[in-house]
């Protein structure tokens, strides 16, 4: 469940008061004494000195050379790749502070989080054990089976590999005699109801055991390989040969990858992540030297996994299958790689080998190899494409690969301008065909995305999806709490241009996107910096919360350069519509989003270097910035009129009126006397 920022802000407070930033940052850092401050070699860059600045006493960090920093909860999200929630959960728990992002749960039953990572420690333990010392002539199968899988003891013990007995009620017993409830075993994901509601049995029975780790190194989930020699004695009622367990409160397939919590410290440094399909590839892999390696759980590579691995990465390479189904599902990433605007590329080994297999005939330096020339998902696409294809004579396939290529580019909803150039430039030499004529099929091909969009967020209303009576108060709105942090998002994703989409997003991120029409181009990123004008305005708020007061009834969101500026505006608004202090520590605690965090930050060690060498004092700073926002005003004001008397049709004894007009307005401004 999502985390309402406005109606959690407490828990927010609680944590971050609770969590010491220098704790976490030393535990896996090294901070010596800075000044006033501490520092560390930053893990994101090729530190030589410390320059990851940490300020106790404002609990921030700062990284100058990266341009990242925050609070306690940014660090936590860079470091584990994760978002604010989990972020926000995992510091609770290490507080000892109860997580609740919903109605309180009873303790013990199916809903509880905290039985259910019982519950799964406790069996994925039992299946290790089980392998470790066998005891059963089960187990020595599994033992010498995995030995002759070629994976060492030394990586069974690091992945915590285990044996599920062919038993139908190991694990439901097991669970039974530590005084779980009845239910936990299918909400653990390691058993199946029996027909008719009657107890249940054993999802897994006879097979090795992978399980599956969040990035706290917590068992979650598991899956489970056959064992031949087991699985024989069963026939055809075997079942697959792999079985991963089902989604539950605690495991979603379409966010987990498989080893991340052992592969992110490696991904982080090097900047790539490598994805494979398997758990043995994985461990394969790990075992010949690739340490930033995971994979995909029973399902394709998803956003979810492209978000995650993005903000570890900038790089991700899909390792796939060489077989005819590795084949289709490297033509179903190119999707995925423009929405999620990364730099994402597919490399399908020959022979329809796996990677496990692939690494034992050719080693690692071979597939590093295949990796450093894997090509990104819109050349791999193009060469699906085109093979076999005479693109000088064979106009029908052509246009089909025409018409599939911008199809694909119309679904981003926010492509970068030199990102579409360069794509369409090469779709331009692989086909032989002009750009512009290119560009003029992808504007088709976004007006009938947009109109498809249009016509199925209607027909969503109108089947009741969202009633058209009744529709719930989007985030923003003036019915209920502004959220910057989801507004951001919101007006991120908005088409400036379509008024559906803004009639959608809600009045206040329609209003945030178009009061900003004028500094922020369609398609440009919307992360911009502040301006000096927004941060010497936001720094004087920082600096004396009493003028953060004042700032909220004095200042227009229409006077700020930036979305970044409204949105942090926005949040100060709230706070004190909520009636709370209006301090950083506060603003830091509601702002979830990390680059909000980071320009916030910024400012902060600012001010800190400043400290004492500002001759004025904020009151005086914040008099000067008014005074300068009323003459930008002014000045726009202008410079409307005289557009305005530019578009009329005036003789010229009308003109000179209306020049004096603006003359004498602008005497009386200054005060000027003749």
């Amino acid at each position: 469940m999502a985390l309402s920022a406005m109606m959690d802000l407490d828990l927010k407070e609680r944590v971050r008061a609770a969590v010491d930033l220098v704790d976490v940052i030393g535990a896996s850092l090294t901070l010596v004494p800075k000044g006033r401050m501490l520092a560390a070699q930053c893990p994101w860059h090729d530190d030589r000195s410390p320059s990851l600045t940490v300020n106790r006493e404002r609990q921030t960090w700062k990284c100058w050379v990266c341009d990242i920093g925050g609070d306690v909860f940014s660090y936590v999200m860079r470091r584990d790749g994760v978002d604010f929630v989990t972020a926000l959960r995992s510091l609770a728990e290490q507080a000892g502070i109860e997580y609740q992002a919903g109605p309180k749960v009873d303790a013990g039953s199916k809903d509880d989080k905290s039985t259910l990572l019982a519950a799964v420690k406790l069996i994925c333990d039992a299946y290790f054990d089980q392998l470790d010392s066998p005891s059963t002539d089960d187990a020595k199968i599994a033992r010498d089976y995995l030995a002759s899988r070629g994976i060492d003891d030394e990586h069974r013990h690091l992945f915590r590999i285990g044996f599920a007995p062919d038993s139908w009620d190991f694990a439901t017993g097991l669970l039974k005699r530590n005084k779980f409830r009845a239910e936990i075993p299918v909400a653990a994901g390691v058993a199946l109801n029996r027909r008719g509601g009657n107890g249940s049995y054993d999802l897994f029975r006879g097979r090795l055991m992978f399980p599956i780790h969040d990035m706290q190194n917590r068992p979650i989930s598991m899956g489970g390989r056959v064992i031949p020699e087991i699985a024989a004695r069963h026939g055809d009622n075997a079942g697959g040969k792999y079985i991963n367990g089902p989604e539950t409160k605690l495991f979603r397939k379409s966010e987990q990858l498989y080893g991340l919590q052992l592969a992110r410290e490696s991904i982080r440094k090097g900047g790539q992540a490598l994805v494979m399909e398997g758990y043995t590839d994985v461990i394969a892999a790990r075992q010949s030297g690739i340490e930033p390696v995971v994979a995909v759980l029973g399902t394709a590579l998803g956003e979810a996994h492209v978000r995650t691995l993005k903000r570890l990465a900038d790089r991700v390479v899909l390792v796939l299958d060489g077989d005819a189904a590795g084949q289709r599902r490297a033509d179903e990433v190119l999707e995925l790689f423009i929405k999620a605007d990364a730099d994402l590329r597919v490399l399908t080994l020959p022979d329809a080998m796996d990677p496990a297999d692939y690494l034992h005939q050719h080693g690692r330096d071979a597939l590093e190899q295949l990796v450093t020339e894997a090509p990104d998902a819109l050349e791999h696409k193009l060469r699906s494409l085109t093979a076999g294809i005479d693109v000088t004579h064979d106009t029908h396939a052509v246009m089909q690969a025409i018409d599939t290529m911008t199809g694909i580019l119309a679904k981003a909803p926010m492509l970068d301008p030199l990102k579409q150039d360069q794509m369409i430039l090469r779709l331009s030499r692989t086909f032989e065909i002009s750009q512009s004529r290119l560009e003029d099929r992808l504007e088709k091909k976004r007006a009938e995305e947009k109109e498809r969009k249009r016509k199925a967020a209607k027909f969503r209303a109108a089947a009741g999806t969202d009633s058209p009576n009744t529709p719930p108060a989007p985030v923003g709105s003036t019915t209920g709490p502004i959220d910057p942090n989801l507004l951001l998002a919101e007006a991120a994703e908005m088409d400036l241009d379509d008024p559906w989409s803004m009639q959608q997003a809600g009045p206040a991120a329609a209003s945030a996107a178009t009061t900003n029409a004028a500094s922020v181009k369609p398609n440009q990123d919307r992360e911009v910096p502040l301006s000096s004008f927004d941060r010497e305005l936001f720094e004087t708020m920082i600096e004396s919360p009493e003028l953060a007061g004042r700032a909220v009834e004095a200042i227009d969101p229409e006077w700020l350069d930036t979305l970044s500026a409204k949105m942090i505006l926005a949040a100060y608004q709230e706070l004190d519509l909520q009636g709370r202090e209006l301090t950083v520590e506060t603003l830091l605690a509601l702002v979830e989003n990390d680059f909000l965090k980071n320009e916030v930050v910024t400012m902060q060690f600012r001010l800190a270097q400043r400290e004492g060498k500002i001759t004025q004092s904020p009151e005086q700073r914040f008099q000067s910035l008014l005074e300068q926002f009323h003459r930008r005003e002014n000045i726009a004001e202008k410079h409307r009129q005289i557009a305005k008397l530019e578009s009329l049709a005036l003789d010229e004894n009308e003109e000179l009126d209306l020049l004096k007009q603006l003359f004498d307005s602008e005497k009386d401004r200054q005060q000027i006397d003749h």
